[in-house]
């Protein structure tokens, strides 16, 4: 719905989503993106770790960004970020600020030479392009620790893939050697987790969780598929959170180190 500003015949947009499909069309029409196009998303997300980048001519060193870190913009092409230089053996990304925080005040990044990012959930294109790059120009693998539920599996999904919706990015935004090291359905069982960690199942998780399965880069996967039925049969669905019940850096010294040892992930 398009509302008319006050005295003039200029007409606005009333949210984001109105306007989304359009300057998708313009993006593909044109072939540009649309931060060239000088139209920037809120920055969302951050970064800490052994890198130092070079923004728009500012040296920042991501060891001594604080307990905030860097935060990532919306625009993270080549000529507004580049890596000066590139110290860790790896990428750890992980879903939310808040678990960022715990492997961040605990040093993890430190601890295990990686990268350590975050994306305020689904994390938005100035990450995601950061993540590929990464990927592609670094060569660093890419390890997401995202929720066990229908949602973190679909963040999964799109860092790995790509949006179904904006296909037309995937070549600059996909990351395919992704790999997806928790949390996962068989941790309530394998690390001892109390029952107060389970959110159980709503019937739009349970419909959520068929679709995912019956995505493209899923449906032929069996691993895939025996983790989201999993969790379908276990009809309930944790988040990384619930990892701190048992102790509030067991996520950070015991279970991310452990997976990474024995390299037990999804990929």
């Amino acid at each position: 719905m398009n509302n008319t500003v006050a005295g003039t015949k200029e007409k606005t947009f009333t949210d984001q989503g109105e306007s989304d499909g359009i300057l998708e069309d313009l993006e593909v029409t044109l072939g540009s993106l649309r931060e060239e196009l000088h139209i920037f998303a809120e920055n969302r997300g951050a970064m800490v770790g052994n890198i130092t980048v070079v923004d728009k001519g500012d040296e920042i060193d991501c060891r001594r960004m604080g307990s905030g870190g860097y935060a990532i913009p919306s625009i993270t092409e080549p000529d507004v970020i580049e890596f000066k230089k590139i110290d860790a053996n790896f990428v750890l990304h992980v879903e939310k600020g808040t678990v960022w925080n715990r492997f961040n005040e605990d040093r993890f990044w430190e601890k295990h030479n990686c990268i350590l990012t975050h994306g305020g959930g689904q994390p938005p294109r100035g990450v995601r392009r950061l993540l590929q790059r990464f990927s592609q120009e670094a060569k660093l693998d890419v390890i997401c620790l995202l929720d066990c539920d229908p949602w973190g599996h679909y963040i999964y999904s799109v860092i790995k893939q790509g949006s179904i919706s904006l296909a037309f990015e995937s070549e600059r935004l996909a990351i395919p050697t992704a790999r997806f090291l928790g949390i996962r359905a068989k941790d309530y069982d394998e690390c001892e987790l109390s029952d107060d960690v389970q959110i159980e199942l709503n019937d739009n998780d349970k419909k959520r969780a068929s679709e995912i399965a019956a995505y493209p880069w899923f449906k032929d996967h069996s691993k895939w598929q025996k983790e989201i039925a999993r969790m379908v049969a276990n009809g309930f669905k944790m988040e990384v959170e619930s990892l701190i019940t048992k102790d509030i850096s067991y996520v950070t010294e015991e279970y991310v180190p452990a997976r990474l040892k024995k390299r037990d992930w999804l990929d």
